[in-house]
This record gives C-alpha cells, structure tokens and sequence, in this order.
C-alpha cells in the first residue's frame, strides 16, 4: 500500500496544513464509505453538506479531512475553497504515484459495460482496480485513481462528459496510456446541443497521446477517419463488425436475452467467446475490451476467459425471472434513442407474448418527439405484440405504434395501475434514470417473486 502525506496535497493546492500532517492511503467523498486511513473531502451539494458528516468520518477511520469551512478540531485538516478541487489535485497525486498501466474508456453508451468486460480481462492476468458504477464523472474519476495506492498493475478508468472540456479534464487527470472510444451518439444531445458537440467532446480522450500511447476506436462509427486523425501518432486498434477492423465478429448466434455465442478475430487469432451480455451493443462493448488487452500486450486466452466472466449488471439488462415464466429484462438505468433499438432488437427476438414498457428518453433537445416517433415506427416493424409507453414524450412512441399501447402519465401512475402480465411474457423494462423505472422492476420482482438468472 502506497501512502499520500497531508502535506503534499497542502503543497499542490496552496494552503497550510492545520493541525498534524498525516499519511493517507484513500480518499472518500461519503462518510458510509470511510475506511481506515482515508482522506475524507466534505463536499457541499444541493442537498448534503458533507461538513455535517465530518464526525462520522473520523469515528470511522479518516486519517484527515479536507472542507471548505474552516474546522475547529485540532485534527490533520486542509480547508480549501472548492472541495472538487481538493479531489481533483489528490486523483493526480495518486497517478503520480502509479507505475502500471491506466486505460481510459469514454463514449455516449456502453461505457460501463466495456469497463466491466476489460476490468475482468485484466483482472485474469494480474491485480486491477476499476471504477465502480458509474461514478465516472469529475469526483468519481478521483476516486478511482485513489485506489491506485493499493499498486495494482492495472486501471481501468470509465470517463463521462456533462459538458465541452469534462474529458480533457478528466483525461488530464488520469493520465491513460491507452484510451477506448466507443461511439458518440445522441444520448444528451439537448445538453451538448448537436451530435457534432458530442463527436468533438468524446474526441478530447484522443488530444496530446504520444507514439507510445494506444486508441482503440470503432471502426463502425462515422467519425472513425476523423478520431483516427486526432489520435496521432498513438498506435490505432480498431474494433467493429466490419471486415476492416483490427478486432472483429466473424460469427454469431443470439441466444436472446441470456446472451450470444460468439466467433471473433482478435488481430488475426480466432476465438469462440460465450457472451452473457446481450445484444449486438453487448457484442461491440465485448470488442473493445478485447482490443483494449489486445493494447495491453494481454494474451488471447486470458481474453476469452474475462469476457465469458462478465454478467449484466441491475438496471443495464440483467435477466430476472418470475412467477409463472415471466421473464424481466431490468434495463431502466438509462435510455437513447439508439440503445432502446438495440434492446428492441433483442426483445424482438425473445419468446412470445412480448412487452415493452419504455418511459421517456430524457435530454434530446428540439428532436425529442422526433426520436419518440421513431421508436414507436420501428416497434411496429418488430411485431412486439404489447407497449406500455410512461411519459409525456413516450406518448409519442405509443401513438405511432401497431402493437396494444397503454400509456401512463409517470412511473406513480404506472406503479398505481399494476399491469397483468401473460404466463411466461418476455417483459422488457427501458426509460432514462429521471423517469425511475427502478421502481417498478422493485414493484414487478416484489409482487411475481424473483429469482435472478
């Protein structure tokens, strides 16, 4: 275990240590997850002051602490203007202190999914740490450098943009000697305003890489010529379901929502790979872990065994079953007018009778109803034979589908009316995180007893 002293991160932000100087081995935002030795940083949001918590940190291990209100405890302490801050400055100082190899993984969608398959690829081969979840953002990257400290050989670093310039800053901090961009597509296009906004802000992972540096992009995407371009002079991996690149699909059989089988051509090895992630997206995700081991210098056994290990996490289209056959696809973490084509696209092949219920795709700017419609159109071509559409913009997806519609205003309206579901029905549950469809999975396992496959 490599230890951080007080002082250094004293030094880098421009302030004095009050109280004793200490070493520290962890970094922790929230007091629940507080373990002996760590930094405690009080962040101040909407609703918590983390200042509130300092107390409990301390009774639970913290080494120090670090606010942006001044302290009264003689305890080792930084007081700083913006807590963020503090975290961000502790993330490079954990980088620095790091002889393994990062890998940074960015994109609209997929990130987690291919984090999980190369974390457990790499995790094969030798000790790896990884970002839990989904906290991929400016306080969540440092929080998974600060894990560097227990000198892993690897890191795998999933990076999320709210806005221009978050993957620079978050690159910046990591420091990746192999970068991962999967696709820029329109989730959160009302936020950046334009797929061009989100193409360029994905791309900020591929600035300032050196000959030594690895990208691995998609060779599917439209933007493939263009990313390849910003990544020079890095050495180019290209994954994708085209003849042309690097890492590849030769073969597959879809075996639903439990999975598929797999042939893939890794730089020229093939392999047969059972997948236990589901979908054509699944698939990619699984193609650009096995390129970024590919990077790695990983060997092609190791390859396979980490991606067979990996299971759908909850909410991202892990497979739930119910009383009298019912069948629960919990896919309600998050949605986009892409990845609800692509879980139709597997639920279309799923055993009869079929429902979808999709809330609203949320932050889609100007085009949102547009997209809805789309959806609805492209159900009707599938032959699903039932939509329970929850939303005012998934009204849309209902009145411009074939298939028996029910609408519901909210997820309470939703949770009110209690749907029936058919013996042994293929239920797929899909809508943004802001239309807590969480619930209603909760509600649906509660009532039909689970048990998760």
């Amino acid at each position: 275990m490599i230890s951080l002293q007080l002082s250094d991160l004293a030094r880098m932000l421009g302030v004095a240590v009050q109280g004793a100087d200490a070493p520290i081995t962890g970094l922790a935002i929230d007091s629940r997850a507080v373990t002996t030795g760590d930094l405690f940083v009080a962040i101040r949001g909407d609703r918590v002051d983390g200042s509130d918590f300092i107390e409990k940190a301390l009774a639970r291990g913290a080494a120090a602490v670090v606010s942006s209100q001044a302290l009264s405890q003689t305890i080792p302490h930084l007081t700083v203007a913006d807590s963020g801050t503090a975290c961000a400055a502790f993330g490079r100082l954990a980088r620095a202190s790091f002889d393994g190899v990062i890998v940074g993984i960015t994109g609209s969608a997929g990130k987690t999914t291919a984090k999980a398959f190369l974390a457990a690829i790499c995790g094969c081969t030798d000790r790896t740490v990884a970002t839990d979840g989904n906290q991929n953002n400016e306080l969540g990257v440092p929080l998974t450098l600060a894990k560097l400290l227990s000198a892993p050989q690897f890191g795998v670093v999933e990076m999320g943009a709210a806005q221009r310039g978050d993957i620079a800053h978050l690159k910046n901090m990591a420091l990746p000697q192999i970068v991962v961009l999967l696709n820029a597509l329109e989730a959160h296009v009302g936020r950046f305003g334009s797929l061009d906004n989100i193409v360029a802000t994905k791309g900020e992972i591929l600035d300032g890489l050196s000959p030594s540096s690895v990208a691995v992009l998609n060779a599917d995407q439209s933007n493939f010529a263009l990313w390849s371009a910003r990544a020079q002079p890095a050495r180019i991996i290209s994954f994708g379901w085209t003849t042309a690149a690097d890492v590849r699909v030769v073969g597959e059989r879809s075996n639903g929502f439990a999975g598929s089988q797999v042939e893939l051509d890794l730089n020229g090895s093939n392999v047969s790979v059972r997948l236990c992630v589901p979908g054509k997206a699944g698939v990619t995700n699984a193609l650009a872990a096995a390129a970024a081991a590919i990077g790695l210098g990983i060997g092609v056994d190791k390859i396979v065994e980490g991606l067979e290990s990996v299971k759908p996490v909850a909410g991202r289209g892990n497979t739930v079953s119910l009383r009298d056959g019912v069948m629960l696809i919990d896919d309600s973490y998050n949605a986009s007018p892409s990845s609800v084509i692509a879980a139709l696209d597997v639920l279309s092949n799923s055993k009869t009778p079929r429902t979808a219920v999709l809330a609203d795709m949320l932050e889609l700017g100007d085009e949102a109803v547009s997209y809805h419609q789309q959806v609805g159109r492209y159900i009707s071509k599938l032959g699903i034979e039932r939509v329970i559409a929850v939303g005012e913009l998934s009204r849309h997806i209902g009145d411009h589908c074939s298939p028996q519609s029910i609408y519901f205003q909210d997820a309470d309206a939703l949770l009110g009316a209690c749907p029936t579901f058919s013996k042994n029905e293929t239920v797929l549950v899909k809508g943004s995180r802001g239309m807590r469809l969480d619930r209603f999975v909760d509600a649906m396992t509660s009532s039909l007893g689970e048990t998760t496959c």
